[in-house]
């Protein structure tokens, strides 16, 4: 096993970890009861324009609900992320939870400056391009549940 994949291993570990902690927070704390909704309703003066309708008249009428998928959602992606057990599925789930909450938060108006562009929703953007990232290197399989329910490696991910 290569060093690279025993790093790629640790972020993996890492990573999850952190989307274990977010989503014990948010189960255990007041997102899920009631600071979801407000929350959301106050991402609609920085979310993109065709999402804004998306949490006008699905997201915040539903908020009780969403709140527990996106808690629920962040607690699967962290253990699945720490046991290496479907984690190319997981990050691919992360991936799109993390899309939907940067159409949420990351629209920083006509006329503003570049760097504004790309300052916006920062924390979000890096958490998806790691996502993503981990799941082009299929790094479950390496000390995770992955490696030892495919069997033989047949290409792609991250040489051992």
């Amino acid at each position: 096993m290569s060093s690279s994949a025993r790093l790629a291993a640790v972020v993996r570990i890492a990573t999850g970890v952190i989307f274990i902690a977010e989503g014990l927070g948010k189960i255990l704390g007041a997102f899920v009861h009631g600071g979801f909704a407000k929350s959301a309703s106050g991402m609609m003066k920085e979310s993109w324009p065709f999402w804004r309708g998306v949490l006008q008249n699905v997201v915040l009428p539903n908020a009780g609900v969403f709140a527990w998928i996106v808690a629920a959602g962040e607690l699967a992606l962290g253990i699945s992320l720490v046991l290496g057990l479907w984690t190319r599925a997981a990050t691919a789930c992360g991936s799109l939870l993390m899309v939907s909450i940067l159409l949420g938060q990351s629209y920083p108006g006509p006329g503003t400056s570049w760097e504004k562009w790309i300052t916006a929703g920062l924390t979000t953007k890096f958490a998806l391009l790691l996502l993503l990232l981990l799941c082009a290197a299929d790094t479950g399989r390496v000390w995770g549940v992955d490696g030892t329910r495919r069997g033989p490696r047949r290409g792609g991910g991250i040489r051992r």
